[in-house]
């Protein structure tokens, strides 16, 4: 072979392997595109979650303090209305000696008094009351007709009902409107609480129909 052949030779072999080195310089370089664009939408994503889960969560956060406020509000409300129910009996019941069912109370009253005194007792029926003074013409009537023969002191300011005791003050009954009043004040509270819930719930219903 002429050393012209064997150039063109060496030549042709050297301008394959550049070939093939281009060729595989090429072939990286659409890798490292392709991976950039995966690389590159993976970061896109991730930025774009990263962004926008931070704006859900605030979003929920948001909702849950708004829901708590407004259970807040509606348990302020209800209890509100409680308060306002109980001043307006307080304010009824202070009131009651004008009203033509007060000799009826002061009669049950009475006589709730004196035979939850009476079960108490247990070697004497002796019994005393105490009344408000304004109650005293007819208090001696309704012991009167229902035959309790008993003393009572006039010294109490109420708005009405007694209190009856043993003769030797060991037992005592007080049934005066007042401490009928707080000893029911749990149960209204209660009571009143889930009357006003339920009348919310209709009245929503109402609306939403």
């Amino acid at each position: 072979m002429s050393l012209t052949a064997i150039l063109d030779a060496i030549h042709e072999a050297g301008n394959a392997q550049v070939q093939e080195i281009e060729r595989n310089r090429d072939l990286r370089i659409q890798e490292i595109i392709d991976h950039a664009d995966i690389d590159v939408e993976n970061i896109k994503q991730g930025a774009e979650a990263s962004a926008v889960a931070p704006a859900f969560g605030e979003r929920a956060k948001l909702i849950h303090h708004a829901r708590l406020k407004a259970l807040h509000i509606v348990g302020d409300m209800r209890e509100s209305m409680v308060d306002t129910a109980l001043d307006r009996a307080k304010g009824r019941l202070s009131g009651i000696r004008t009203d033509t069912a007060y000799p009826e109370v002061l009669r049950r009253l009475t006589k709730e008094a004196i035979t939850e005194l009476q079960q108490s007792l247990k070697e004497s029926w002796k019994f005393r009351l105490e009344a408000d003074p304004r109650d005293r013409e007819l208090l001696e009537c309704i012991l009167s007709d229902e035959e309790f023969n008993t003393k009572v002191s006039y010294t109490l300011d109420v708005w009405g009902g007694l209190i009856a005791k043993s003769h030797d003050n060991r037992v005592v009954v007080i049934n005066t409107l007042e401490a009928r009043l707080e000893r029911a004040n749990p149960f209204l509270r209660r009571y009143l609480a889930a009357f006003f819930e339920t009348d919310q719930k209709i009245a929503e219903e109402k609306r939403v129909a």
